[in-house]
């Protein structure tokens, strides 16, 4: 089952982003199998982070909210607030 995470970060997370960046990382890497795709959200100027967005795949929501929960950048309060949805895909149609 697809999940979509919406993570929005607290005002001014850059310091606590660079401080658990390669750790958040090391975490999407040990569960790279879940990931569809990852990325930060940014502002409109691009110069800033202000979130993440991940689709993963986990059988239950249990599962995608201990993913979310050991994520370093939730751990360290980077983000303000975490978003768990059911995601169904749609397009593209040959994917």
């Amino acid at each position: 089952m697809l999940w979509m995470i919406n993570c929005v970060d607290v005002p001014n997370s850059a310091p606590i982003r660079a401080a658990h960046r390669d750790a958040h990382l090391t975490h999407l890497d040990a569960h790279a199998d879940h990931l569809v795709m990852a990325g930060p959200l940014q502002n409109d100027a691009r110069t800033s982070s202000i979130g993440s967005l991940l689709v993963v795949e986990f059988p239950d929501r249990d599962s995608v909210v201990a993913f979310a929960q050991g994520d370093p950048f939730n751990r360290a309060g980077v983000f303000a607030s975490v978003t768990i949805c059911p995601f169904r895909r749609t397009l593209p149609l040959d994917a």
